[in-house]
């Protein structure tokens, strides 16, 4: 073989070579893609929000679990068992008679509808739980991971179901988000703003009705059945 076809054929295996790593830095760039695209597909349509179960009810609302799942059970409502004890964190770290504080409430006929009227636990919850059924059945919840409705129906709890859907529905609304419960706290207040030393300014929203958080601070403390 003279030095020409030598050198012809080392061209041939180089220029083979750069083909071959080409094919092989395709491949590769094609395999981060495709991890890329699945961590986005978990992190946005399968993994729990981040908010969800980062802090743990106490002992006060463990101890009324039994009576929760028994009124629950009621109202077919046993799925969503670890869902109400989060409200019932938020709304009163299980204390006092009004655990649930649904002395406001449409299904509270036996006390006055103000606030803490309620002196009957037992009461409280079943109250309660009748009034977050009918706030995820206007917020159409399929399940305890149904996260984008369940916001909804605890957002509709907070603000008084009938009220706060009737805005949603007239302004084509159908996910959660802060600033749409900030607009409809500031029309339900009046355009009435809390004060800057109100303790209630950050935690529960600038407006001056309902918390405008309440989704998020009640599931920091959901942790659902797996």
């Amino acid at each position: 073989m003279s030095t020409k076809d030598i050198a012809r054929n080392l061209r041939k295996q180089q220029k083979q070579k750069k083909r071959e790593q080409q094919v092989l830095r395709q491949k590769i760039l094609l395999v981060g893609i495709l991890l890329i695209f699945v961590l986005f597909i978990w992190k946005v349509f399968l993994s729990p929000p981040k908010e969800i179960g980062q802090k743990s009810i106490n002992a006060n609302c463990e101890a009324y679990r039994n009576q929760v799942e028994e009124t629950a059970a009621n109202y077919n409502m046993s799925e969503y068992v670890d869902l109400l004890l989060a409200l019932m964190m938020q709304e009163s770290s299980g204390q006092g008679p009004d655990v649930m504080q649904s002395s406001e409430g449409a299904y509270n006929t036996l006390y006055p509808q103000v606030p803490g009227g309620i002196t009957d636990a037992s009461y409280s919850i079943q109250c309660g739980v009748q009034e977050l059924k009918y706030s995820m059945e206007k917020a159409g919840v399929q399940s305890p991971t149904d996260y984008k409705h369940i916001r909804l129906a605890l957002q509709g709890y907070n603000f008084g179901a009938d009220t706060y859907f009737s805005y949603l529905k007239n302004n084509g609304i159908k996910s959660w988000s802060r600033e749409s419960a900030e607009d409809f706290a500031r029309i339900a207040s009046g355009n009435t703003a809390r004060q800057e030393e109100d303790p209630l300014h950050d935690p529960a929203g600038p407006w001056n009705y309902g918390d405008q958080r309440y989704p998020e601070h009640v599931l920091q403390y959901y942790h659902p059945p797996e």
